[in-house]
């Protein structure tokens, strides 16, 4: 019989070949957004995935993307004091899907 592998450690495997191995990272954001984003993220967008040290962000309108952008230096000091400088490299701002 073959050694079994944990479960936990083939899904990290997986995720991280697909540059998705902050699996933990965007669950905690996912999480805390609304304490940890404050004004004028919280309400106003919702964070995705976290993919080779970028945040994907996605706005709750399109006319809200280009206000969040001005925004992202304040995220960023508050993502870095929260995981640690670096953990979170950039953020990227896109629009709701179109319906």
């Amino acid at each position: 019989m073959k050694d079994l592998h944990p479960v936990g450690a083939l899904l990290k495997s997986i995720l991280g070949s697909m540059g998705l191995d902050r699996v933990q990272l965007t669950l905690t954001l996912m999480e805390e957004w609304d304490d940890l984003a404050g004004s004028p993220w919280v309400g106003a967008s919702n964070p995705l995935v976290v993919k080779d040290g970028e945040l994907i962000v996605e706005s709750t309108s399109p006319t809200t993307v280009r206000f969040l952008k001005y925004a992202v230096g304040d995220l960023m000091r508050r993502l870095d004091d929260r995981f640690g400088e670096g953990v979170i490299e950039s953020v990227t701002v896109r629009p709701p899907p179109s319906r």
